[in-house]
């Protein structure tokens, strides 16, 4: 089944980019949701993100959930190639495995955004929207926002 984000998450994730932003990554384009939501930036939308390489301002994604090791390996890549990352993900990226962890703390977690389970009509993986920030070294905010997706 194909999970597509919803247009008022693309809005939330994109209003996390910091101010100076120009040039930004979106490397599983889908169907274009997360594209539009960055209308206002040069995004870079590849063919395969894998034959992807440089460097950009920022990454706004929501990697694949399935099989959920090519999405951590997205993750993983674009830690490599941009300072601010905005990323829709499993809440098992969190806590199913202590060097995940570790690396996403050590590159620097902003916060983390709760996302109510009827975002994904039809999935049963609960989802959340990690701001991570390179050299981040504060406290990790925990955030509850609220959506109305009618």
């Amino acid at each position: 089944m194909d999970f597509q984000t919803h247009p008022i998450v693309c809005k939330y994730m994109v209003d996390l980019l910091p101010v100076g932003v120009v040039t930004v990554l979106e490397p599983t384009p889908g169907i274009g949701n997360l594209v539009n939501a960055l209308s206002g930036y040069r995004v870079t939308v590849p063919l395969d993100f894998f034959d992807v390489s440089g460097c950009y301002d920022a990454v706004v994604m929501n990697p694949p959930f399935s099989p959920m090791d090519i999405g951590y390996q997205i993750l993983d890549k674009t830690m490599g190639m941009s300072d601010i990352i905005i990323a829709l993900m499993p809440w098992l990226t969190l806590i199913n495995s202590k060097k995940r962890t570790h690396d996403i703390k050590s590159y620097g977690l902003k916060s983390v955004s709760h996302l109510p389970r009827d975002v994904f009509k039809g999935s049963r993986v609960q989802t959340c929207v990690l701001e991570m920030a390179r050299g981040y070294a504060g406290s990790t905010a925990f955030l509850f926002p609220e959506f109305s997706l009618t």
